[in-house]
Protein backbone atom coordinates (compact mmCIF):
# COMPACT_ATOMS: atom_id res chain seq x y z
CA UNK A 1 0.00 0.00 0.00
CA UNK A 2 1.39 4.01 -0.93
CA UNK A 3 0.36 7.08 0.44
CA UNK A 4 2.52 10.31 0.15
CA UNK A 5 1.34 10.18 4.05
CA UNK A 6 3.40 8.20 5.68
CA UNK A 7 7.00 7.48 4.39
CA UNK A 8 9.54 4.32 4.52
CA UNK A 9 12.89 4.32 4.41
CA UNK A 10 15.94 1.94 5.06
CA UNK A 11 19.10 3.38 6.07
CA UNK A 12 22.20 0.67 7.01
CA UNK A 13 20.68 -1.55 9.70
CA UNK A 14 17.53 0.99 10.66
CA UNK A 15 13.71 1.07 9.30
CA UNK A 16 12.65 4.83 9.01
CA UNK A 17 8.94 6.02 9.52
CA UNK A 18 8.39 9.43 8.98
CA UNK A 19 4.49 10.01 9.40
CA UNK A 20 4.29 13.36 6.60
CA UNK A 21 0.66 14.68 6.83
CA UNK A 22 1.63 18.21 8.46
CA UNK A 23 -1.44 19.87 7.43
CA UNK A 24 -3.78 18.15 9.97
CA UNK A 25 -0.97 17.55 12.37
CA UNK A 26 -0.40 13.69 10.88
CA UNK A 27 -3.75 12.68 11.59
CA UNK A 28 -4.14 8.84 11.13
CA UNK A 29 -6.65 8.02 8.15
CA UNK A 30 -7.09 3.90 7.31
CA UNK A 31 -4.57 3.92 4.56
CA UNK A 32 -1.69 4.82 6.92
CA UNK A 33 -2.57 2.48 9.18
CA UNK A 34 -2.50 -0.24 7.14
CA UNK A 35 0.57 1.07 5.26
CA UNK A 36 2.37 1.22 8.91
CA UNK A 37 1.35 -2.32 10.01
CA UNK A 38 2.22 -3.45 6.71
CA UNK A 39 5.74 -2.20 6.60
CA UNK A 40 6.57 -2.86 9.82
CA UNK A 41 5.30 -6.72 9.43
CA UNK A 42 7.97 -6.77 6.65
CA UNK A 43 10.60 -5.55 8.45
CA UNK A 44 9.59 -7.59 11.75
CA UNK A 45 11.00 -10.79 9.06
CA UNK A 46 14.09 -8.44 7.48
CA UNK A 47 17.34 -10.01 8.78
CA UNK A 48 18.90 -6.86 8.06
CA UNK A 49 16.96 -4.54 10.05
CA UNK A 50 17.37 -4.01 13.35
CA UNK A 51 15.80 -1.34 14.90
CA UNK A 52 12.77 0.72 13.54
CA UNK A 53 12.28 4.66 14.71
CA UNK A 54 9.50 6.52 13.81
CA UNK A 55 8.95 10.70 13.70
CA UNK A 56 7.17 13.08 11.96
CA UNK A 57 8.43 15.57 9.02
CA UNK A 58 6.96 18.43 11.45
CA UNK A 59 8.22 19.76 14.55
CA UNK A 60 4.24 20.69 15.45
CA UNK A 61 3.25 17.48 15.66
CA UNK A 62 4.00 13.82 15.85
CA UNK A 63 0.67 12.72 15.33
CA UNK A 64 -2.87 14.38 16.94
CA UNK A 65 -5.02 11.03 16.34
CA UNK A 66 -7.24 9.36 13.73
CA UNK A 67 -8.73 11.68 11.23
CA UNK A 68 -11.31 12.08 13.13
CA UNK A 69 -13.57 14.21 10.76
CA UNK A 70 -13.10 11.20 8.45
CA UNK A 71 -14.63 8.96 10.59
CA UNK A 72 -17.28 12.03 11.46
CA UNK A 73 -17.89 11.59 7.50
CA UNK A 74 -18.21 7.63 7.51
CA UNK A 75 -20.30 7.29 10.72
CA UNK A 76 -22.82 9.69 9.20
CA UNK A 77 -23.12 7.69 5.93
CA UNK A 78 -23.08 4.24 8.02
CA UNK A 79 -20.20 3.29 5.38
CA UNK A 80 -18.08 -0.27 6.82
CA UNK A 81 -14.88 0.90 6.37
CA UNK A 82 -15.43 3.02 10.12
CA UNK A 83 -15.39 -0.32 11.84
CA UNK A 84 -12.12 -1.57 9.53
CA UNK A 85 -10.17 1.97 10.77
CA UNK A 86 -10.45 1.04 14.44
CA UNK A 87 -9.71 -2.80 13.96
CA UNK A 88 -6.95 -2.13 12.05
CA UNK A 89 -5.66 0.68 14.44
CA UNK A 90 -5.87 -1.75 17.47
CA UNK A 91 -4.23 -4.90 15.22
CA UNK A 92 -1.33 -1.94 14.77
CA UNK A 93 -1.32 -1.21 18.51
CA UNK A 94 -1.08 -4.74 19.67
CA UNK A 95 2.23 -5.34 16.90
CA UNK A 96 3.66 -2.39 18.00
CA UNK A 97 3.57 -3.43 21.94
CA UNK A 98 4.83 -6.72 20.89
CA UNK A 99 7.25 -5.81 18.14
CA UNK A 100 10.36 -8.02 18.68
CA UNK A 101 12.58 -5.02 17.55
CA UNK A 102 13.82 -2.07 19.06
CA UNK A 103 11.25 0.18 18.41
CA UNK A 104 11.87 3.91 18.73
CA UNK A 105 9.54 6.63 18.92
CA UNK A 106 10.64 10.43 18.57
CA UNK A 107 7.88 12.59 20.28
CA UNK A 108 8.60 16.40 18.65
CA UNK A 109 4.91 17.75 19.38
CA UNK A 110 1.77 17.12 20.06
CA UNK A 111 0.90 13.49 20.42
CA UNK A 112 -2.58 12.49 20.90
CA UNK A 113 -5.23 9.84 20.92
CA UNK A 114 -3.92 7.42 18.24
CA UNK A 115 -0.64 8.98 17.92
CA UNK A 116 -0.18 7.94 21.47
CA UNK A 117 -0.96 4.34 20.17
CA UNK A 118 1.69 3.84 17.26
CA UNK A 119 4.53 5.58 19.71
CA UNK A 120 4.02 5.12 23.49
CA UNK A 121 3.68 0.95 23.03
CA UNK A 122 6.94 1.05 22.00
CA UNK A 123 10.53 -0.02 23.32
CA UNK A 124 12.10 3.67 23.34
CA UNK A 125 9.82 6.60 23.96
CA UNK A 126 11.58 9.92 23.18
CA UNK A 127 10.04 13.17 24.34
CA UNK A 128 11.85 16.40 23.09
CA UNK A 129 10.97 19.87 24.59
CA UNK A 130 8.59 20.57 22.25
CA UNK A 131 6.13 17.64 22.81
CA UNK A 132 2.85 17.22 24.62
CA UNK A 133 0.38 14.44 25.52
CA UNK A 134 -3.01 14.27 25.72
CA UNK A 135 -5.69 11.31 25.80
CA UNK A 136 -9.01 14.33 24.90
CA UNK A 137 -11.61 11.13 23.89
CA UNK A 138 -14.16 12.26 26.36
CA UNK A 139 -14.50 15.91 25.18
CA UNK A 140 -15.97 14.39 21.66
CA UNK A 141 -18.22 11.63 23.22
CA UNK A 142 -15.90 8.89 23.06
CA UNK A 143 -13.38 7.23 25.83
CA UNK A 144 -9.41 7.05 25.40
CA UNK A 145 -8.89 3.45 23.35
CA UNK A 146 -5.96 2.70 21.20
CA UNK A 147 -4.79 0.34 24.26
CA UNK A 148 -4.56 3.49 26.18
CA UNK A 149 -6.78 1.59 29.31
CA UNK A 150 -3.32 -0.59 29.57
CA UNK A 151 -0.92 2.40 30.35
CA UNK A 152 -3.46 4.62 32.01
CA UNK A 153 -5.01 2.43 34.67
CA UNK A 154 -0.95 1.88 35.25
CA UNK A 155 0.01 5.62 36.01
CA UNK A 156 0.98 6.30 39.58
CA UNK A 157 -1.72 7.77 42.36
CA UNK A 158 -4.09 8.13 40.14
CA UNK A 159 -2.87 10.91 37.39
CA UNK A 160 -3.88 8.24 34.72
CA UNK A 161 -7.69 8.35 35.75
CA UNK A 162 -7.41 12.46 35.85
CA UNK A 163 -5.61 12.30 32.24
CA UNK A 164 -8.34 10.04 30.74
CA UNK A 165 -11.04 11.69 32.26
CA UNK A 166 -9.97 15.12 31.85
CA UNK A 167 -8.09 15.40 28.73
CA UNK A 168 -5.26 17.16 30.19
CA UNK A 169 -2.34 18.15 27.83
CA UNK A 170 1.24 17.00 30.08
CA UNK A 171 4.59 17.51 28.69
CA UNK A 172 7.89 15.78 28.99
CA UNK A 173 9.14 15.85 32.15
CA UNK A 174 5.72 14.57 33.35
CA UNK A 175 5.24 11.63 30.95
CA UNK A 176 8.90 10.27 32.24
CA UNK A 177 7.62 10.91 35.83
CA UNK A 178 4.63 8.82 34.48
CA UNK A 179 6.33 6.18 32.66
CA UNK A 180 5.03 7.30 29.32
CA UNK A 181 8.26 8.23 27.85
CA UNK A 182 11.78 6.95 28.67
CA UNK A 183 13.24 10.08 27.65
CA UNK A 184 13.54 13.81 28.11
CA UNK A 185 15.89 15.12 25.18
CA UNK A 186 16.29 18.95 24.75
CA UNK A 187 17.55 20.83 21.64
CA UNK A 188 18.58 17.23 20.38
CA UNK A 189 18.28 16.73 17.00
CA UNK A 190 16.73 13.70 15.54
CA UNK A 191 19.95 13.57 12.92
CA UNK A 192 22.57 13.67 16.10
CA UNK A 193 20.08 10.49 17.36
CA UNK A 194 20.34 8.57 14.36
CA UNK A 195 24.44 9.32 14.32
CA UNK A 196 24.46 7.76 17.88
CA UNK A 197 22.12 5.16 17.11
CA UNK A 198 24.14 4.42 14.04
CA UNK A 199 27.64 4.09 15.85
CA UNK A 200 26.20 0.98 17.62
CA UNK A 201 27.09 -2.66 17.32
CA UNK A 202 24.95 -3.90 19.68
CA UNK A 203 20.98 -3.70 19.08
CA UNK A 204 19.81 -4.73 22.41
CA UNK A 205 17.26 -2.67 24.07
CA UNK A 206 19.98 -2.50 26.69
CA UNK A 207 22.54 -1.32 24.03
CA UNK A 208 20.10 1.22 22.71
CA UNK A 209 18.75 2.28 26.16
CA UNK A 210 22.70 2.60 26.91
CA UNK A 211 23.42 4.40 23.60
CA UNK A 212 19.97 7.28 24.23
CA UNK A 213 20.70 8.17 27.67
CA UNK A 214 23.59 10.64 27.74
CA UNK A 215 21.65 12.79 25.79
CA UNK A 216 18.23 12.70 28.68
CA UNK A 217 17.87 15.57 30.33
CA UNK A 218 16.56 15.18 33.71
CA UNK A 219 14.34 17.88 35.05
CA UNK A 220 12.36 18.70 38.39
CA UNK A 221 8.65 17.38 38.18
CA UNK A 222 6.75 21.17 38.04
CA UNK A 223 3.25 22.63 37.22
CA UNK A 224 2.12 19.46 38.15
CA UNK A 225 -0.53 18.84 41.03
CA UNK A 226 0.26 15.43 41.75
CA UNK A 227 -1.52 15.48 45.18
CA UNK A 228 -4.54 17.59 44.56
CA UNK A 229 -5.29 14.56 41.52
CA UNK A 230 -4.39 11.65 44.55
CA UNK A 231 -6.97 13.29 46.56
CA UNK A 232 -9.55 14.40 43.73
CA UNK A 233 -9.60 11.58 42.21
CA UNK A 234 -9.00 8.43 44.94
CA UNK A 235 -13.35 8.25 44.44
CA UNK A 236 -15.17 5.47 44.06
CA UNK A 237 -17.17 7.18 40.86
CA UNK A 238 -17.44 10.22 39.24
CA UNK A 239 -19.60 12.21 41.43
CA UNK A 240 -17.23 12.04 43.80
CA UNK A 241 -14.63 12.87 42.03
CA UNK A 242 -16.93 16.17 41.17
CA UNK A 243 -17.80 16.50 44.92
CA UNK A 244 -14.01 16.04 45.66
CA UNK A 245 -12.95 18.65 43.06
CA UNK A 246 -15.76 21.63 44.31
CA UNK A 247 -14.17 20.64 48.04
CA UNK A 248 -10.63 21.21 46.70
CA UNK A 249 -11.66 24.51 45.86
CA UNK A 250 -8.37 25.76 43.97
CA UNK A 251 -7.73 27.09 40.44
CA UNK A 252 -7.16 24.08 39.62
CA UNK A 253 -9.58 22.34 40.73
CA UNK A 254 -11.99 25.04 39.12
CA UNK A 255 -10.60 24.56 35.91
CA UNK A 256 -10.81 20.62 36.47
CA UNK A 257 -14.08 20.40 37.00
CA UNK A 258 -14.90 23.21 34.47
CA UNK A 259 -13.35 20.57 31.99
CA UNK A 260 -14.97 17.92 32.69
CA UNK A 261 -18.59 19.68 33.19
CA UNK A 262 -18.07 20.45 29.79
CA UNK A 263 -17.64 16.14 28.61
CA UNK A 264 -19.90 13.49 28.01
CA UNK A 265 -21.77 12.20 31.34
CA UNK A 266 -21.67 9.24 29.35
CA UNK A 267 -18.33 9.02 28.14
CA UNK A 268 -16.73 10.11 31.93
CA UNK A 269 -18.85 6.90 33.51
CA UNK A 270 -18.00 4.92 31.24
CA UNK A 271 -14.37 5.83 30.94
CA UNK A 272 -14.11 5.71 35.03
CA UNK A 273 -15.35 1.66 34.99
CA UNK A 274 -13.14 0.89 31.59
CA UNK A 275 -9.84 1.95 33.92
CA UNK A 276 -10.99 0.24 36.89
CA UNK A 277 -11.43 -2.78 34.48
CA UNK A 278 -7.94 -2.53 33.10
CA UNK A 279 -6.10 -2.44 36.63
CA UNK A 280 -6.54 -6.57 35.84
CA UNK A 281 -6.29 -7.01 32.53
CA UNK A 282 -3.47 -7.76 30.42
CA UNK A 283 -2.26 -5.57 27.12
CA UNK A 284 -4.31 -7.97 24.38
CA UNK A 285 -7.54 -8.19 27.12
CA UNK A 286 -7.36 -4.11 27.05
CA UNK A 287 -7.54 -4.14 23.71
CA UNK A 288 -10.20 -6.74 23.60
CA UNK A 289 -12.24 -4.67 25.94
CA UNK A 290 -11.61 -1.46 23.68
CA UNK A 291 -13.01 -3.39 20.97
CA UNK A 292 -15.93 -4.02 22.65
CA UNK A 293 -16.45 -0.09 24.02
CA UNK A 294 -15.67 0.83 20.26
CA UNK A 295 -18.06 -1.32 19.05
CA UNK A 296 -20.92 -0.20 20.99
CA UNK A 297 -19.46 3.65 20.91
CA UNK A 298 -20.05 3.63 17.38
CA UNK A 299 -23.59 2.72 17.65
CA UNK A 300 -23.94 5.60 19.94
CA UNK A 301 -24.98 9.18 18.41
CA UNK A 302 -23.25 10.78 21.25
CA UNK A 303 -19.98 10.24 19.52
CA UNK A 304 -20.96 12.40 16.62
CA UNK A 305 -22.70 15.14 18.10
CA UNK A 306 -19.24 15.67 19.97
CA UNK A 307 -17.64 15.58 16.53
CA UNK A 308 -19.88 17.62 15.14
CA UNK A 309 -19.83 20.31 18.05
CA UNK A 310 -15.83 20.40 18.47
CA UNK A 311 -14.76 19.90 14.88
CA UNK A 312 -17.21 20.01 12.17
CA UNK A 313 -19.81 23.22 13.37
CA UNK A 314 -17.48 24.38 15.95
CA UNK A 315 -20.20 25.65 17.80
CA UNK A 316 -18.25 24.13 21.34
CA UNK A 317 -21.99 22.93 22.24
CA UNK A 318 -22.33 19.43 22.18
CA UNK A 319 -25.78 18.32 23.07
CA UNK A 320 -24.73 15.15 25.29
CA UNK A 321 -27.92 12.53 25.83
CA UNK A 322 -27.72 11.85 29.10
CA UNK A 323 -27.01 15.38 29.66
CA UNK A 324 -25.81 14.70 33.22
CA UNK A 325 -24.37 12.03 35.50
CA UNK A 326 -27.13 11.21 37.15
CA UNK A 327 -29.01 10.54 33.99
CA UNK A 328 -26.43 7.84 33.01
CA UNK A 329 -27.70 4.53 34.55
CA UNK A 330 -25.74 1.79 35.65
CA UNK A 331 -27.61 -0.34 33.03
CA UNK A 332 -26.51 1.67 30.17
CA UNK A 333 -22.49 1.56 31.56
CA UNK A 334 -22.86 -2.20 31.19
CA UNK A 335 -23.93 -2.15 28.11
CA UNK A 336 -20.70 -0.62 26.31
CA UNK A 337 -18.95 -3.63 28.00
CA UNK A 338 -20.98 -6.29 26.53
CA UNK A 339 -20.11 -7.75 22.75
Amino acid sequence: MSTDFILFKETQFMGEVILNRPKVYNALNHDMILALYQKLRVWEKAPHIKLILISSSSDKAFCAGGDIKAVYEKGMAHHEELHQFFQSEYRLNHLIYHYPKPYIAFLDGITMGGGAGISIHGSHRIATENFSFAMPETAIGFYPDVGSSYFLSRCVDKTGLYLGLTGARIHAAQTCFLKLTDYFFRNISLEKIKSALFSLESFSNHSIRECLLPFHHEEKLTDFPLEEIQRCFSASSVEEIFENLKTENTVWAKVTLKNLEKSSPLSLKTTFEQLQKAKNLDFSNCLKMESTLTKNFLKDPNFYEGIRALLIDKDQLPKWEPNTLALVSEKQINHFFDF
